[in-house]
């Protein structure tokens, strides 16, 4: 009896705090490319290994991995974003080969004023949260779902935390990290590989939007 009315308690605990929770929403529509590429490639069998990196303000690279590691047997693509015009390099750049596929959650503008943001969850109904917590606390953790369905893109003003940009899309649950965003290094663009198109978002040169708040 014991047991069972702490978990009781629990239950009780996690729907309160699913109830006030502040959840990582945006009342704003979705932000509208400024420029789009089709018949982007490469795309990687495994769409997690698929990375997307600014090189310089005006250099994109798109690669493709079959395996974690960023060697010859991947592929690369690159492309020119100079003077609101996208299009694919006509100049050799040389691929970053050695290491790991880097799959970056957080990184900052040059300056430091703007910080980037590509993470994934879990959306699923508040209730089905509350179960899955109930699980991980009575199983002392062993037992967890770790698979996402979402990925979120931002970025946030260091400074006051409001965000300029705010993107998410949704996808069948799967283990794999999903990452298709990268901020350029003067922190004014956001480009974006989705499916076999590249996009680039322009962003406002004052971060006004609603402060970021992260669901853990």
């Amino acid at each position: 009896m014991r047991y069972e009315g702490c978990i009781l308690r629990i239950l009780g605990l996690v729907v309160l705090f699913n109830c006030t929770e502040p959840a990582l929403t945006s009342g704003s529509p979705l932000p509208q490319p400024v420029a789009v590429i089709d018949d982007v490639q490469p795309t990687s069998d495994d769409p997690g290994l698929t990375t997307v990196a600014f090189l310089s303000d005006t250099t994109i690279e798109v690669a493709a991995c079959p395996t974690v590691r960023r060697d010859a047997t991947c592929s690369f693509a690159f492309f020119r974003w100079d003077n609101g015009i996208l299009r694919h390099s006509e100049e050799p750049v040389k691929a970053k080969i050695g290491g790991f596929v880097e799959l970056v959650e957080r990184t900052p503008s040059a300056d430091g004023s703007r910080m980037f943001l590509d993470f994934n969850d879990r959306e699923v109904p508040k209730f089905q949260l509350a179960l899955d917590w109930i699980r991980t606390i009575t199983t002392l953790g062993m037992i967890a779902d770790e698979d996402v369905n979402r990925e979120v893109v931002q970025v946030v003003d260091t400074a006051t935390r409001k965000t300029c940009f705010d993107w998410r899309r949704t996808f069948p649950s799967t283990y794999s990290r999903m990452r298709v965003a990268a901020m350029s290094p003067s922190g004014e663009f956001v480009a974006i590989k989705l499916e076999n198109k590249l996009s680039i978002y322009r962003l406002p040169p004052m971060c006004e939007g609603p402060r970021a708040t992260r669901r853990r």
